[in-house]
């Protein structure tokens, strides 16, 4: 039987830290509350992402700029949009990420890789990781985002977990944990948030800190 490892991206594999960089580096230039301006946007891509029909990843990025504008009471945030993309197009490897990935594919595993993105952006960040990963399923393709289940099943089925020895692995709980265990998923959470527990209701997983303990396992 084949092995599989399926895996989330932003946070997992890519680090997305500069994105709110940037996002207080805007504010503190314009004299606004960087906290304030990052808790907007965060919680305007959730009701976006979440609460409202799909659109894409860099159409939803223009409503979530112009509700920071609305918000906020300025007329800026939505200038910076080539800027906030770019900053997507240069999220940086996690240091672990590569010698893993390789040490992974040497073993004899398929790699594949589940994001809440664009297809456009997902070309930036294969290139990063030297197209390593034998499949990829995005938004754009799925029309939904994680953690709808929709996108898990058709990963299981484009992916053909059914007949593989699969387990899924992710940092972000809520967003891949909870709909892998109502999948029925084998999973590894990646704790890089040092949260140090997750709920009983996902059990059984496997927690480690980061994807160097990965290769060990």
């Amino acid at each position: 039987m084949k092995k599989i490892l399926t895996f989330d991206c932003y946070g997992t594999l890519l680090d997305t830290s500069s994105l709110y960089d940037l996002i207080e580096n805007i504010a503190k230039t314009n004299n606004l509350s960087s906290i304030e301006t990052i808790h907007i946007f965060s919680s305007y891509e959730d009701r976006l992402m979440y609460g409202e029909p799909f659109i894409s990843y860099e159409q939803l990025i223009k409503n979530v700029l112009s509700y920071c504008d609305m918000e906020l009471k300025t007329s800026l945030f939505s200038n910076y949009y080539d800027a906030i993309m770019k900053a997507h197009q240069e999220f940086p490897v996690f240091d672990d990420v590569m010698p893993c990935l390789t040490s992974l594919k040497e073993k004899g595993y398929e790699l594949a890789l589940m994001s809440n993105t664009t297809n456009s952006l997902m070309k930036y960040h294969l290139l990063k990781m030297n197209n390593i990963f034998d499949y990829v399923l995005t938004s754009d393709e799925t029309k939904c985002y994680k953690p709808n289940l929709e996108f898990f099943r058709l990963a299981e089925i484009k992916f053909d977990l059914i007949n593989k020895d699969h387990t899924h692995i992710a940092k972000g709980y809520w967003w891949d944990i909870v709909p892998a265990a109502k999948m029925n998923w084998n999973k590894i959470w990646i704790d890089r948030s040092h949260i140090k527990a997750g709920r009983n209701n996902e059990k059984p997983y496997t927690i480690i800190p980061n994807l160097t303990k990965l290769t060990l396992l």
